[in-house]
């Protein structure tokens, strides 16, 4: 099922050691309202208005670990100063700084990463505004997104760069050869983004986020990628409302089933193919194969993987739940209690 592909993607955090912001942050803009605030969404605006309005709830982020400082972005979600980023920005940090907008800056703490979403929370030591997320299922192609983000150096901050939704549901192949990873779901978009941009938000023209850049393919022009924004945003609220930093396991791997039906695996259109199984968990105790389709976990719909990703959330190792998946066309409930990942 796997087509090869000869397209690189390169992640946009910018790692360094010889960046210094010592300098550049030291008197705060009285002009930006730093008030801790739901940003309320508004539509009719032009896009110097909306970068007014959110401006505050975007940072630019440098996360020092062993090997370096990377520079990435982030926007707050929650109250609280709770900002999500990409993993990848934060990952291994021993240190992390945030950049607001009014050039003050403050220490954050790391609550929550996922590799396979690519998505991390971090807390900063400052209340600040956040934003509204919005929906990716609502967004068309050819509409208008902004990108907001800290490309390249921190002298960048807040840099603004405007674009049109080029294409939805994208799958791309991340890694090497012993940590292959698959981002699917994903918005295409052409606003410019470079690495730095990682982490931060494209912002829809009605103020609200709608996705978290995180790569863009280097060989070309204007086709850089966001993860839907809510997959972050119900992970979130899981992990910040109820300390929820892992996912329950079930141990299979797979695809959108129209992703799959394009390769002529499967005639559904909507669920997760299941391409493989761990031979030791939860999933192939319960009898799930390779082929199976899931449709449904307890009362929740699975339409994506997107959707599988997000119901793990909901449950604690050892929680007992119904899969429902189609297979040769039969409909199968399949018990089993969630495994804890190790």
């Amino acid at each position: 099922m796997k087509k090869k592909m000869f397209v690189f993607f390169l992640l946009l955090c910018f790692g360094a050691i010889l960046f210094s912001s010592c300098s550049l942050f030291q008197t705060g803009d009285a002009s930006v309202d730093m008030t801790p605030r739901k940003i309320a969404s508004q539509t009719g605006l032009q896009a110097e208005e909306v970068v007014q309005n959110v401006k505050s709830a975007v940072v630019g982020i440098s996360a020092h670990s062993s090997s370096g400082t990377s520079v990435g972005s982030g926007v707050a979600i929650e109250d609280g100063g709770y900002i999500l980023t990409n993993h990848h920005v934060v990952s291994g940090a021993r240190s992390i700084l945030v950049y607001f907008a009014d050039k003050t800056q403050s220490t954050a703490t790391f609550v929550w990463s996922d590799a396979s979403l690519d998505l991390a929370i971090i807390k900063s030591a400052k209340n600040m505004p956040f934003l509204e997320c919005g929906n990716s299922q609502d967004l068309k192609v050819g509409q208008d997104v902004l990108a907001i983000g800290t490309p390249l150096t921190l002298q960048f901050k807040h840099t603004v760069t405007k674009g049109i939704v080029s294409a939805l549901n994208r799958t791309l192949e991340v890694g090497g050869i012993s940590d292959v990873n698959y981002l699917q779901n994903l918005i295409q978009h052409d606003a410019s983004i470079n690495p730095g941009n990682s982490g931060g938000p494209l912002i829809s023209m009605d103020c609200k986020v709608v996705g978290i850049n995180t790569l863009k393919a280097s060989e070309s022009e204007g086709i850089g990628f966001a993860i839907p924004i809510e997959v972050g945003a119900q992970i979130g609220k899981q992990v910040i409302e109820n300390n929820k930093t892992t996912s329950a396991y079930v141990g299979l791997f797979g695809f959108d089933a129209q992703i799959a039906s394009f390769y002529n695996q499967t005639t559904v259109s909507e669920g997760v193919y299941v391409i493989s199984v761990d031979t030791k968990s939860p999933a192939s105790k319960c009898g799930i194969k390779e082929g199976d389709v899931v449709v449904q976990i307890d009362d929740k719909p699975i339409k994506t993987v997107l959707d599988f990703k997000v119901a793990m959330y909901m449950y604690e190792t050892g929680d007992p739940m119904t899969i429902k998946i189609l297979r040769d066309g039969k409909e199968i409930f399949m018990q089993l209690n969630a495994g804890k990942r190790v």
